[in-house]
């Protein structure tokens, strides 16, 4: 009974640390207001989105999301879906993630990476190239303005780089994962002293 229900806890932290893993890769940034799929990015706004896309031409032909591996020279692409959201002026801010939350208050300038002012994409994409010298947390900030003059944000976040905390995940479920096991192996070994005493004679 008791071996039955150890690996039934080792069987549901294989399923928790490794179905967050996936969730994770399937949903980033902030919510549902960002999201992956595949190597394409998505930040969404209301049932409007823009598609992002990362590629390192110079290193492969692979295309990346949310995870970009090296530094250097990267063609972000962006693409506005939705026909009507064409017609709006687009700011668009790549940041380094201060690991704290955003607020209005937060000086982005200090950490901006890229900042293209708000400009009206017709066309529905555009592209630049920019080059990531530092591995590790960024935040792209995309900002609308619609008709009538007020203005959205969405972000979503990526890394580039292998950093540690890319693995926390792995090293977490590693570490329950291994304390499950050698509970298992401890009470399928049980030393004398956890024996149980033979009777005494009558």
């Amino acid at each position: 009974m008791i071996r039955s229900s150890i690996l039934s806890a080792i069987c549901g932290v294989l399923l928790l640390v490794f179905g967050n893993d996936v969730a994770a890769r399937a949903e980033s940034g902030a919510g549902p207001e960002a999201m992956t799929m595949g190597n394409m990015c998505m930040v969404m706004f209301g049932y409007e989105m823009i598609h992002i896309t990362a590629t390192q031409p110079e290193k492969s032909r692979a295309d990346y999301c949310d995870e970009i591996p090296t530094t250097g020279n990267t063609v972000m692409v962006f693409d506005i879906e939705t026909p009507k959201m064409r017609e709006f002026p687009l700011e668009l801010r790549i940041i380094r993630d201060p690991l704290t939350p955003i607020t209005k208050e937060t000086e982005l300038e200090p950490l901006t990476e890229v900042h293209l002012p708000a400009k009206v994409y017709p066309k529905g994409t555009f592209n630049f190239q920019h080059e990531f010298k530092t591995k590790g947390h960024y935040i792209t900030l995309v900002t609308i303005t619609r008709e009538d003059g007020t203005t959205e944000t969405s972000d979503i976040k990526f890394h580039v780089g292998e950093t540690l905390w890319t693995w926390v995940p792995q090293i977490a479920g590693f570490v329950l994962i291994s304390g499950l096991l050698f509970a298992y192996w401890k009470h399928s070994h049980p030393t004398k002293k956890d024996a149980a005493p033979e009777a005494e004679e009558a």
